[in-house]
């Protein structure tokens, strides 16, 4: 994905693909293979939403993968977020770009909180208050190290 600033009309940066490959048959190409000018084989993008303060890009994937970027580092933000798995038709920020919504054909609207003090709490109020394991945090926050967040 090539980033753009349209006030000057010049080229940002490139984002590399994170998402997967697909394998034969599932690239959404008519013959299943790999996309004919670039002979990639990866999930193809098929939705973008830019957050209200412009800090943010989502990234919906034909076949259900969800990124998110940090649009001034040009750095993906975390991994891929868990989506039932049809193929993003439409991404959209919150107001207050806290939250991303992804909606395809067959699966209601996905509501995903991505600010991360909304996220703390809501996954605190899951614990009753009680702190995460270790086992836990590596379900909710992967790639970031543990710590006590609950206030237990």
């Amino acid at each position: 994905m090539a980033l753009w600033d349209a006030a000057v009309r010049q080229r940002e940066g490139i984002l590399p693909n994170v998402f997967p490959e697909l394998s034969q048959g599932e690239t959404g190409w008519p013959d299943g293979g790999p996309d004919p000018v670039s002979d990639d084989t990866s999930e193809a993008v098929s939705a973008l939403a830019v957050s209200p303060d412009g800090r943010t890009l989502a990234a919906g994937g034909e076949a259900g993968s969800l990124q998110l970027w940090d649009i001034t580092t040009q750095q993906p933000l975390g991994g891929l977020l868990s989506t039932p798995g049809d193929p993003i038709d439409t991404v959209a920020f919150g107001p207050d770009s806290g939250t991303v919504y992804a909606g395809s054909a067959h699966v209601p609207l996905q509501r995903y909180v991505i600010d991360p003090v909304r996220a703390v709490a809501s996954v605190c109020a899951r614990q009753r208050a009680h702190e995460l394991t270790r086992a836990q945090w590596r379900t909710y926050v992967r790639d970031v190290p543990y710590r006590k967040v609950c206030g237990d």
